[in-house]
């Protein structure tokens, strides 16, 4: 049975197109209506008339404020189903559904077609194809365009989405982050956009100073030499970026970089680095040189500018890095891995900046991390 139409109208009306409508509506009538009463009473006394106009105008504005469109915004969780954080989901739609006009929800099923995961790197262009098509319905109905990411996902698969969503030409890309202290906290992260490509600004920089590592005299880090790496694999730079507290990574990512052995030396317990996706134990092959950014604070202050600085100069600062490395290792290439521990918008915007460059990011499994070594057979 079809709605009936009171209904239809009440539901309209309770939302907050339906209040704008009706701001709209009933003000106009009244602003115009003041109009030949102002005229009027022009050479009387006027300012009751004036007031009265300005503020049925005002609302009139708030009504239009209230219906004007407001984007799409996509939450999805890259996260496998089991791992999926349900109170962060449901806090990300429910600010997507505040902030914007229409809200896609990209369930973890979907990317799981017959129960079959799918490679991160399917998952990634899955995505970017939903949003894309999503995109591409809300113009044709007369939206702007403007897209607003709500995501949650490890950091590989946040830095491959960034990766495939820098083909896709939206007119605005945004992405919010969800806060470590506060589940219910959804706070802008940063936006995808050529800005992000430019020199850092004088407040940028005084940002990237007081909230990371730095030397003196060197606006950028330099590559530090393996000398034990053989020679065919003196190519490889790793990039190790740690911008949370997670202060142990930055040993494990170099002694892996170092040596490929995804074991410590100490204890042989895993340090959760995967080189090889089909064996969590295999050794991989070594890097020629890391060099490490990592943050000076406890934890950077989660704010739009703050991410956009630090996105913006680790750019930077692996293209100098990169660039460094070449010179040095007499390569004509270089490839880079990277190990990094962040805010995933700031990943995702490393990835966005980074499309076309080759580097490969080294999966971390939390399942994995701390694990002892297998039991040795007994002969």
């Amino acid at each position: 049975m079809h709605t009936r139409w009171h209904r239809q109208l009440w539901s309209f009306v309770r939302t907050r197109e339906g209040v704008g409508t009706l701001l709209i509506a009933a003000f106009s009538a009244i602003a115009l209506g003041v109009v030949p009463n102002m005229l009027e009473k022009l050479w009387d006394s006027g300012w009751f008339y004036l007031a009265a106009f300005l503020t049925a105008a005002v609302i009139v504005v708030l009504g239009w404020v209230l219906r004007r469109e407001r984007g799409v915004g996509v939450v999805v969780s890259l996260f496998p189903q089991h791992l999926t954080q349900t109170s962060r989901v449901t806090e990300m739609r429910r600010a997507s559904q505040h902030n914007h006009s229409s809200t896609l929800y990209v369930d973890p099923r979907l990317l799981s077609p017959g129960n079959k995961p799918l490679s991160p790197a399917d998952r990634a262009d899955l995505v970017a194809n939903l949003i894309d098509a999503r995109a591409d319905e809300y113009k044709s109905s007369g939206g702007d365009g403007t897209i607003t990411l709500y995501p949650l996902a490890r950091m590989r698969d946040g830095f491959l989405l960034g990766r495939r969503l820098f083909s896709d030409q939206h007119a605005s890309l945004s992405v919010m982050h969800s806060s470590r202290d506060d589940a219910k906290t959804v706070v802008p992260g940063l936006t995808l956009a050529a800005h992000l490509t430019h020199p850092l600004t004088p407040p940028q920089q005084a940002l990237i100073a007081a909230t990371l590592r730095t030397s003196p005299g060197h606006p950028h880090p330099q590559p530090v030499p393996h000398p034990a790496c053989p020679p065919e694999h003196r190519h490889r730079l790793a990039l190790i970026v740690r911008l949370t507290p997670a202060t142990a990574m930055t040993d494990d990512a170099v002694h892996v970089a170092m040596t490929g052995d995804v074991r410590r030396p100490t204890d042989r317990t895993h340090t959760g680095y995967v080189l090889d996706e089909t064996n969590p134990e295999a050794t991989g092959t070594p890097c020629g040189a890391h060099v490490i950014i990592e943050t000076s604070v406890a934890q950077l202050p989660e704010t739009q500018e703050t991410f956009e600085a630090v996105a913006a100069h680790l750019r930077h600062a692996w293209s100098a890095a990169r660039d460094a490395w070449k010179a040095h290792s007499a390569s004509t290439t270089v490839d880079t891995r990277l190990f990094i521990t962040a805010p995933l918008p700031i990943t995702i915007a490393l990835g966005w900046l980074t499309a076309n460059d080759s580097i490969s990011v080294v999966h971390h499994d939390n399942n994995l991390h701390n694990t002892p070594a297998p039991a040795q057979a007994t002969p």
